[in-house]
């Protein structure tokens, strides 16, 4: 699966076609332009407040914003934890032992 961060989907939709500036998008959405600049660098995640905003102003979905999000965040996370530093609960089936150690 391949996914994108947020920021490199603003600038290939809107920030690049249309010729938006950081300044002028961080204006139209009230938030910092180093957060503008930093979600375009891929620096900065995108929060449930900057999706709302997005939402309004670009008209794209506020959960599409927060699905790109999460997808790429479980991306990268997936790539960074090693699956052998962590120990799995073995749960039974059976109701009166939940789990084995």
């Amino acid at each position: 699966m391949i996914t994108m961060h947020p920021g490199e989907y603003l600038s290939l939709s809107y920030v690049e076609p249309y010729k938006i500036s950081s300044t002028e998008l961080s204006e139209r959405l009230g938030l910092p332009e180093q957060t503008i600049d930093g979600l375009l660098k891929k620096e900065v995640e995108l929060t449930a407040e900057m999706a709302v905003r997005f939402e309004l102003v670009l008209g794209r979905s506020a959960e599409s914003w927060l699905g790109m999000q999460t997808d790429h965040s479980l991306m990268q996370a997936r790539k960074k934890v090693d699956p052998g530093t962590v120990r799995p609960f073995a749960f039974s089936s059976r109701q009166d032992s939940v789990w084995q150690a």
